[in-house]
């Protein structure tokens, strides 16, 4: 879906930059983009980023969780294993504490939960982080699973709009009609 943001964009004339970790698709050459490997890295990178820009469109799906302690070398196989994690930082929270004027557009992904529940979600991470819209799936449907090329999304702000399965290209569109009216 981020792609297919980020080529809608460009199609409208927007100067933007793209800010990926482990992705399945191509990026084309045209776009200008930084790579991360960590949650901390593009925590890091975004933080720099976000002064300078109108709208930040945040589809990667961070990791909630890291590992509290990393080894520095091979775990052996006849070990017992206890994994200790700690919360990861939410990129997303801090976005309008830098920026407070930036137009913020979330992404949620769910699994097999109800429409009222997805839209409760999606309310709460507009209370949490400031969104000023947010993009809701379930990502429990065979057609609109993460690397799908298809979509069925909800957008959502103080309404609710209701995007029946399409491609992400056709969401993509959609989503930024969405954002013209609201900027």
């Amino acid at each position: 879906m981020g792609l297919a943001l980020a080529k809608e964009a460009y199609i409208r004339g927007a100067d933007l930059t793209l800010v990926v970790a482990n992705v399945s698709v191509e990026i084309p050459s045209v776009f200008n983009v930084i790579r991360v490997e960590t949650s901390s890295e593009m925590n890091e990178v975004i933080l720099d980023l976000i002064p300078d820009f109108d709208i930040f469109i945040s589809t990667a799906a961070v990791s909630d969780f890291e590992f509290k302690k990393k080894d520095d070398k091979k775990i052996d196989s006849n070990s017992s294993l206890f994994l200790n994690l700690k919360p990861t930082t939410k990129i997303i929270r801090q976005v309008k504490k830098i920026n407070p004027d930036i137009f913020l557009v979330g992404f949620k992904a769910e699994f097999n939960i109800s429409k009222e529940d997805i839209i409760s979600c999606a309310r709460k991470q507009i209370e949490d982080a400031g969104t000023d819209l947010v993009i809701a799936n379930d990502i429990s449907k065979n057609e609109c699973h993460f690397g799908s090329d298809n979509n069925e999304v909800l957008i959502v702000d103080d309404e609710v709009l209701s995007v029946p399965l399409a491609s992400k290209r056709e969401i993509a569109k959609i989503i930024f009609d969405v954002i013209s009216e609201k900027i």
